[in-house]
């Protein structure tokens, strides 16, 4: 995404006008401010705040909300298997690329030097203010509306026929694979990046094993672009009839 920095004061009017979509109408700048706040920011501009105690607290309540979510979804599911799910839902690549595509990371208060480094792109911190900003909703407005917002953006997303395919842990899976037949070398490569309209790099990575390449895959994170190599070499080798196929 193309990223410029908010302009603190008018930032509360642009964030009112961006929850009007989801039929939200925020009160407290304060709550927002801070959940908004990267430490980068905060350490430019002499502020005694950031984003993490408000990510502490919206961490905790996704994840009720989504066991809650999981749990009368899906009466079927074990615990375990409850688990593994809401896992994957919560995950820190999940909640980034669910920012990206509700355009919350607009609102980012982030410092110089973050900036240059693309900050705004990392996953880390686009999942750390999706949870922040589910607190700071908690606090101003209550339960009723976090579980609206969540509704609208999280599970909304995963209501999505793809979406299971889409958080498979293609990495995980492969080496897995590996580690249960004779011990072999895996190893990501980065070999390409390109700047794209409006600032994004997409990067292009390799998936070797025992320095042979058996996949490739492109995304906008090195982790996104890793696991659809992976992916790439785990339907290569079904191919060969070297795994079975899922």
């Amino acid at each position: 995404m193309t990223f410029h920095l908010q302009d603190p004061t008018h930032l509360f009017n642009n964030l009112q006008k961006y929850f009007e979509q989801y039929q939200i109408k925020i009160k407290n700048e304060q709550f927002y401010f801070k959940a908004l706040t990267h430490n980068s920011y905060a350490n430019e501009n002499n502020l005694n705040y950031t984003y993490q105690r408000l990510e502490f607290l919206g961490d905790a309540i996704l994840q009720k909300e989504v066991s809650l979510y999981l749990f009368l979804k899906f009466p079927e599911m074990n615990e375990g298997e409850i688990t593994s799910l809401r896992s994957k839902m919560v995950r820190e690549v999940t909640l980034a690329e669910l920012t990206r595509n509700i355009n919350l990371g607009q609102f980012l208060l982030i410092g110089k030097g973050e900036i240059k480094t693309k900050g705004y792109e990392k996953d880390r911190i686009l999942a750390d203010i999706y949870e922040s900003t589910i607190a700071a909703l908690y606090l101003d407005l209550g339960e009723e509306t976090v579980r609206h917002f969540i509704e609208q953006t999280l599970l909304k997303m995963v209501s999505d026929t793809d979406f299971l395919e889409q958080i498979r842990d293609y990495k995980t899976e492969l080496q897995e694979f590996l580690q249960a037949g004779d011990s072999r070398v895996l190893e990501y490569k980065l070999v390409g990046e390109e700047i794209l309209e409006g600032n994004r790099t997409i990067y292009t990575v390799v998936a070797e094993i025992d320095k042979v390449r058996y996949g490739q895959g492109q995304g906008y994170t090195h982790k996104t672009a890793e696991q659809f190599a992976a992916q790439d070499a785990l339907q290569k080798l079904a191919k060969n009839n070297l795994i079975s196929k899922n």
